[in-house]
């Protein structure tokens, strides 16, 4: 590598696959440039070159991330997952997260080749922060994927989050403990079907809880599934789910003693049918696939469970029932109910 100084300014010769190229720098002094050529790698771009790993389209992707603002990477980053299907919830809370970080310790108009392992440790493990070790967790796995794309693209030679670990040292004991989803018990399952008729003044807003309440507590569906639903999706011994989370394929039947014995299909016969694709009313759908508005529906919920005086419950607390419901099977034929890809996330949920 050899910095040169030419008549418009300067421009590093590096050694690629197919021989030495000359780039351009925008520096316009030699203090500029030498740190120009520091942010934009090339002295790992020559040591991938030395080992034939280096081909002209990296090198020029890597000379040109160095001027790729992190909001031009997240936007692109965004549509990739877009066009992949990723749930659109996952997509805005990880935007979110990227955008705490930008925040908090950099710019959204910086060059994503810019952000050090330094400035994500410092992020992640801000003492002032009195979230807890999940949320640290999240903000890490979401700046860690990020940085993964941009690597794979080829905009930063590697991901400097990969090396970055919550610093459990640091916490307080109370940060340590991650809260603990309760499972709701039949009891508790009966309280809440017997008073959600009138518990609030619009009839189908009671019906509609009513369904999914059931739906969840007896199949262990998550809510943006229940609402999602398919007229075709139901035949009289089970329900065929693609879930939103991880597009997996699950299959529940709803005549088993431990999916209601038949309490779903008296649910199912209940609701009414206008003809159309889905079970439930598009304003339902219109809210759950808004990541803006899904907050309506906790909210509701949290309402709910405290005019029945029911405490430490969440909606994913039904799923947790659905699982301890099931725990003397094999946890791998739970997880495929449940869709899980690992079991090990089946076993948080058994109680």
């Amino acid at each position: 590598m050899k910095l040169l100084k030419t008549k418009t300014g300067y421009s590093v010769r590096y050694k690629t696959e197919f021989g030495y190229r000359n780039s351009r720098l925008s520096a316009k002094t030699e203090k500029e440039a030498i740190q120009e050529i520091k942010d934009a790698n090339v002295q790992q771009l020559e040591a991938l070159a030395n080992a034939n790993a280096l081909t002209m389209d990296m090198a020029a992707k890597y000379l040109s991330g160095k001027n790729l603002s992190v909001g031009s990477a997240l936007k692109e980053w965004n549509e990739w997952r877009d066009s992949e299907g990723k749930s659109r919830n996952t997509i805005s809370s990880q935007t979110d997260f990227i955008n705490l970080f930008c925040k908090f310790c950099y710019g959204m108009d910086k060059p994503v080749m810019g952000i050090t392992h330094k400035l994500v440790s410092k992020w992640v493990n801000n003492p002032k922060s009195k979230v807890g070790v999940s949320t640290r967790s999240a903000w890490l796995s979401a700046i860690s994927a990020f940085l993964s794309f941009c690597s794979t693209r080829q905009y930063i030679p590697k991901n400097p989050a990969s090396i970055v670990n919550v610093n459990m040292s640091k916490l307080s004991h109370e940060q340590k403990e991650k809260k603990r989803v309760q499972p709701f018990t039949h009891a508790e399952y009966k309280v809440v079907m017997t008073n959600l008729d009138g518990c609030f003044n619009d009839d189908d807003v009671n019906d509609f809880w009513s369904a999914a309440c059931a739906f969840s507590y007896w199949l262990g569906l998550r809510l943006g599934d229940i609402i999602n639903l398919e007229w075709k999706s139901i035949n009289q011994k089970s329900i065929i789910v693609w879930t939103e989370k991880r597009d997996a394929r699950v299959e529940l039947p709803i005549m088993h003693k431990l999916t209601g014995g038949g309490e779903l299909m008296k649910i199912i016969a209940g609701l009414d049918y206008d003809g159309g694709k889905y079970v439930f009313d598009k304003k339902f759908r219109d809210r759950i696939n808004d990541p803006k508005k899904r907050h309506y529906f906790s909210q509701q919920f949290s309402t709910m469970m405290q005019r029945m005086n029911i405490q430490n419950r969440s909606f994913h607390s039904f799923r947790h029932s659905f699982a301890t419901r099931h725990k003397n099977l094999p946890l791998e034929d739970v997880a495929k109910l449940l869709g899980h890809q690992s079991v090990k996330t089946t076993r948080r949920y058994t109680h």
